[in-house]
């Protein structure tokens, strides 16, 4: 039994500890009778660590805006790697890589062993299974950075916002919009030497807990002659690109536009009648806190003439609204209207085949 960091016990990896003490034991004996020499970190410098993963993310597990919408894919994280820096040179000093997990009153979580010699450490845990986000600078605590990349050139030709010189591309690179990577930072932890080696906790003696650093926002604006539409992408300004592991800050300098798919819905009105709406669920870092001049949403439509049509809305008023701010919903109060191609009937060009403009039915207060 292994006490964990707030006092209660739960079952951990004793017996497989003892065996791994007696290997390391055992293949060190040669070298230590050889020459006397003891190692740096011996077989008693080895430290249990959970990290819990804070899966309470609005827009994703909870706080949904409209239950009959389509809602973002969601997973629990399969591999967290757990770095211990140097509090004073802050470079990563040893690293393991978990993918046990398990799961209790407090929720998901991975854990496993880590070896490192007595003393203080700046610990950083982030979970490493995403597709589009990345980490740089990852030998370092203050540097290490979460980002995600510009757009393919080629999808880049077929944006006419991004052609065109618009609004989309005044605020920085266009970026992808990154997945959700969770993080647990601590700083001073004491690792200890123990005869079965000790348990990693928070200066307060809690275990470790990962937060996710990206959001998920909801967006909607009322379409008219939908009918008329193959598909459509979405281009939002004054987003950050990139953000700091261990403070969560986001970098100035990193100023992106993030772009994301929309989806077609079939809203019904509680006072009557039906309106066809554009929505889309997308994830961003956040809004840049001093971002300059103003945020805007370039909507794209490629419609069924074969033609590009773009509108762009500003909503900076909007991000200033407690429903943005605490429930992050952007309900756009505007209607974008497709212009008819010439010599087209209504095909229904948002018919089957198109997946990401499936219709959806669902109902809001007006």
């Amino acid at each position: 039994m292994r006490v964990k960091c707030d006092g209660q016990r739960v079952k951990s990896g004793r017996t497989r500890a003892i065996w791994q003490m007696v290997l390391c034991a055992l293949l060190l004996m040669p070298s230590v009778t050889a020459c006397e020499h003891r190692e740096l970190v011996d077989d008693t410098d080895m430290h249990y660590v959970r990290i819990y993963m804070d899966e309470n993310i609005r827009n994703v597990t909870y706080g949904f805006y409209d239950e009959t919408k389509e809602k973002p894919t969601y997973k629990t994280p399969e591999g967290v790697r757990v770095a211990l820096c140097d509090p004073a040179s802050g470079k990563v000093v040893t690293q393991k890589h978990l993918t046990e997990g398990g799961h209790d009153e407090r929720g998901n979580y991975l854990h496993g062993y880590i070896y490192a010699a007595p003393g203080h450490y700046n610990l950083l845990a982030y979970n490493y299974d995403t597709e589009a986000t990345h980490i740089a600078d990852d030998y370092s605590y203050p540097r290490m950075t979460v980002y995600t990349n510009p757009i393919a050139e080629s999808l880049k030709s077929r944006l006419q916002s991004v052609r065109a010189g618009e609004t989309a591309t005044r605020t920085g690179e266009v970026r992808y919009e990154p997945d959700h990577v969770f993080v647990a930072s601590a700083e001073g932890i004491r690792a200890e030497r123990t005869p079965m080696g000790d348990t990693l906790c928070t200066l307060s003696g809690e275990p470790f807990t990962a937060q996710s650093v990206t959001k998920t926002y909801y967006l909607q604006v009322n379409v008219k002659g939908v009918e008329y539409v193959r598909s459509a992408v979405a281009l939002i300004t004054g987003m950050s690109g990139a953000v700091r592991l261990h403070d969560r800050s986001m970098l100035p300098e990193m100023e992106s536009s993030i772009y994301f798919n929309l989806q077609n819905g079939l809203t019904k009105a509680r006072s009557g009648g039906e309106t066809h709406v554009a929505y889309a669920s997308f994830n961003t870092f956040g809004k840049l806190p001093d971002v300059e001049g103003y945020i805007e949403i370039t909507f794209e439509f490629n419609t069924t003439g074969g033609k590009v049509q773009t509108e762009t809305i500003r909503v900076t008023d909007l991000f200033e609204t407690t429903q943005v701010k605490e429930k992050q919903w952007i309900i756009i109060d505007k209607t974008i209207e497709i212009t008819p191609p010439e010599g087209s009937t209504a095909t229904g060009g948002l018919g089957p085949g198109v997946s990401e403009w499936q219709q959806v039915e669902g109902e809001i207060t007006i």
